[in-house]
């Protein structure tokens, strides 16, 4: 074997050795490889004695204020209200109406302690603009005993009105009792809250959204589709 020829072959062999590197990367950065799908997350289990309805037709709701809830003080109707607020935020569905124009149009305190019948809230829900209320109450907010220790307990009741229809477009209530002593019931309010909404998101796809006075067919809303 002459010098001539081995220098042609590691010369063949220098080039060969980086282009089959090269080739191999771009086979597995261009697909040459399959990325195993991301697993979705399963949903949160409905908590027991959760009652939840989503009515099954298409709904062009896309802003809802949100009314102070009924209860045994202003403190708690307000308090509740506002938690559920920051939770329906979270979902992306609708937009809200900003508390100071709430403020405008009604007394605070008598909503929170009186409670509105559906007829006013539509009322006040025009006068804003939006296209949906949202009325409830606090049916529970204290403690009992169970086995000599005091468990918080919150029982919430809450439902959207369509202000254009009257329909009620979804309800959904939950009361639900702290599985430690001594929860402060803030913490339980927070947790009966937020199952409440995880509820509602699990079943609101059954209500698509359709523009009011389009003849475009009735169309998934993106936020459906995303796990929360």
């Amino acid at each position: 074997m002459t010098m001539k020829y081995m220098l042609h072959h590691q010369w063949k062999l220098f080039i060969a050795l980086p282009l089959a590197g090269l080739l191999a990367g771009c086979c597995c950065a261009g697909g040459g490889s399959r990325r195993a799908p991301k697993k979705r997350s399963a949903p949160e289990p409905i908590p027991e004695g959760m009652n939840v309805y989503v009515d099954p037709v298409p709904s062009s709701i896309r802003s809802v204020a949100v009314m102070p809830f009924r209860a045994s003080t202003e403190l708690i109707g307000i308090s509740i209200s506002d938690l559920f607020v920051t939770e329906l935020l979270r979902t992306g569905r609708y937009q809200l109406v900003e508390r100071s124009q709430l403020s405008r149009v009604l007394g605070e305190a008598e909503v929170a302690l009186s409670g509105l019948t559906e007829a006013r809230a539509i009322e006040l829900g025009n006068m804003l603009g939006a296209d949906g209320v949202i009325i409830g109450s606090v049916d529970e907010y204290g403690t009992i005993a169970i086995k000599g220790k005091a468990l918080a307990v919150v029982g919430l009741s809450v439902r959207l009105i369509d202000c254009n229809s009257g329909r009620v477009m979804w309800s959904a209530s939950l009361s639900d009792c702290a599985d430690v002593a001594h929860t402060p019931l803030s913490s339980q309010a927070r947790c009966v809250v937020r199952s409440t909404v995880i509820a509602l998101k699990q079943k609101w796809k059954v209500q698509p959204y359709a523009p009011r006075g389009s003849r475009a067919p009735a169309r998934a809303r993106p936020t459906d589709e995303v796990a929360w």
